[in-house]
């Protein structure tokens, strides 16, 4: 079957949309909706009509529809002031409006509100929670961990492109002794989230499994404990951690998966970069994700959260001083950003990425108020948490940044930034001269990030200003040793603390004591 409107030819069999006889190059997703909206042109379709159809009921946000409403118009040239094609009814829905005929037409009209499956090759990933296990063996608990369960799938219908079955179709499962496997089957989905708390008079205890629904493996599992103050307080920092735990462990998932993918589409390139930064942070591995990611805006220019991660890298490679990241890579990041948003407004990771250049800049209050959007739309984003504190520390107010480090590392212990976590939180107790603190934090920054040069400088000076001339020496050898190229001088240091330009009083002395520090050690000027 085939419908053509205006130059469009939309092939159903094929499933290609052509322009002028020309094959044009769409998401399936994109496809799907552009399909079910052309199939269902006699009536509005509703939101709750498109999450039916195109994303099989899962929780998704209204951001997410919204932008692939706004794909479908771009694939068919029109826009949402033009709605030419595709018509907004306020409060109602949207309507395929455009003059349409029908080729092949002896297929049956589908229903008003049919449910679209797309086929299992086009499928994005998605996930169930499952109700959690009361382990307290108190039946007047259940309540709490029946919270839980639900606040956790709406926190997970916030991670982009996986789907999220919703909490009231999840409790049909509650106590069920059916096998992961086949819940999995039930429900089509890649994996299964389970778990059980245990409140008691003391600490509340929660663990947590991410399993693979078609084998049954545990991909991931983690074990904690809360101290109990107040109920909503509770219920919150155990989702939020549990959902920043598997928004990382999600992504590697399917990353690994995009790489045995022989002809990966946009998706897959994006997931596979971003796997790839998450995995292990050094310059190689940014580069060949900037390559990655560069493919998958080609693929699909419509993706906000591919240009923010592109922005993301690229100024993260020039703040680290890595892969020869200069002004003319910050421009580019800006102007992936400024895609990124023109495409989704509401995007955290877009106003995050904004926040780094910002910061590139010197323009460290604007950067503390784009990672503060950044947590309004995300409140479980533990590194804008993190870097707000670090905006802090270069407008001259590092005794703020403690404070947000930890509230980072609360929602995240185990994030692949954590050594950047006890950096910021090092370097603000370094600028509030409390040395002896600023060393224990940049030691554990060391021990998670091997490969930074300013963890330790940091440190070197930080044991020289307080006269541990022996530790000074040997870690300024060690220093040495690693990062032979260039050869660090005082001038060289100064040269790269310009990528985090500041005026400000409080920084211009902290700086001086860093550098006067690291004399102390040994380090000459030229």
């Amino acid at each position: 079957m085939r419908f053509e409107f205006g130059d469009y030819v939309l092939d159903v069999d094929r499933r290609e949309l052509r322009r002028r006889d020309e094959p044009m190059t769409v998401e399936p997703q994109v496809f799907d909706l552009l399909l079910y909206l052309v199939q269902n042109r006699h009536r509005v379709v509703s939101k709750d009509d498109l999450i039916a159809a195109i994303w099989g009921g899962r929780i998704v946000s209204d951001s997410a529809v919204t932008t692939r409403i706004n794909a479908v118009r771009r694939a068919v040239g029109d826009t949402g002031a033009a709605q030419a094609v595709i018509r907004t009814v306020t409060r109602k829905g949207v309507r395929f409006i455009a003059p349409v005929e029908e080729q092949g037409t002896e297929e049956p009209r589908l229903s008003p509100a049919p449910i679209f499956a797309p086929p299992p090759s086009v499928m994005r990933p998605s996930i169930v929670v499952l109700p959690f296990r009361n382990a307290s063996g108190d039946p007047q608990q259940e309540y709490f961990t029946d919270a839980v369960t639900a606040d956790l799938t709406v926190d997970l219908s916030r991670i982009r492109d996986i789907g999220v079955i919703s909490a009231a179709s999840a409790f049909a499962y509650k106590n069920s002794a059916l096998d992961v496997r086949q819940i999995g089957r039930e429900f089509g989905v890649r994996y299964l989230v389970t778990g059980g708390i245990a409140r008691a008079d003391g600490p509340v205890r929660t663990n947590i499994q991410l399993v693979d629904a078609t084998s049954g493996e545990q991909l991931w599992g983690d074990r904690f404990e809360h101290e109990f103050a107040d109920l909503g307080g509770l219920a919150n920092a155990i989702t939020g951690r549990i959902a920043a735990s598997l928004n990382f462990q999600l992504v590697r998932a399917e990353g690994r998966r995009a790489e045995r993918t022989s002809q990966p589409d946009a998706l897959d390139l994006r997931l596979r970069a971003t796997s790839l930064f998450f995995g292990s942070v050094a310059p190689d591995r940014t580069l060949a994700a900037r390559d990655l990611l560069r493919q998958s805006v080609m693929l699909d220019p419509t993706s906000a959260e591919a240009w923010a991660r592109l922005a993301e890298v690229i100024v993260s490679d020039h703040l680290n001083s890595w892969n020869n990241t200069g002004e003319d890579e910050v421009e580019e990041a800006q102007e992936a950003v400024d895609q990124a948003l023109s495409i989704e407004p509401s995007n955290a990771l877009a106003h995050f990425a904004h926040g780094l250049i910002q910061r590139a800049r010197g323009e460290h209050h604007s950067a503390a108020e784009a990672f503060s959007r950044a947590i309004e739309l995300d409140p479980n984003f533990a590194l804008a948490y993190a870097h707000r504190g670090n905006a802090l520390v270069l407008m001259g107010r590092p005794d703020e940044a403690p404070a947000l480090v930890q509230q980072a590392w609360l929602l995240s212990p185990h994030d692949p930034s954590i050594g950047i976590f006890h950096w910021i939180a090092g370097r603000a107790y370094f600028y509030t001269g409390d040395y002896e603190q600023a060393v224990s934090w940049l030691l554990r920054s060391i021990q998670a990030r091997t490969n930074l040069w300013y963890n330790r400088l940091y440190l070197i000076s930080a044991y020289g200003l307080l006269g541990k001339v022996h530790e000074a020496t040997r870690a300024l050898a060690e220093f040495g040793r690693r990062f032979s190229r260039p050869a660090y001088t005082l001038a060289v240091v100064r040269a790269q603390e310009g990528a985090n330009p500041s005026n400000d009083p409080v920084v211009l002395a902290a700086r001086d004591k860093f550098y006067e520090g690291l004399r102390r050690a040994g380090m000459t000027e030229d």
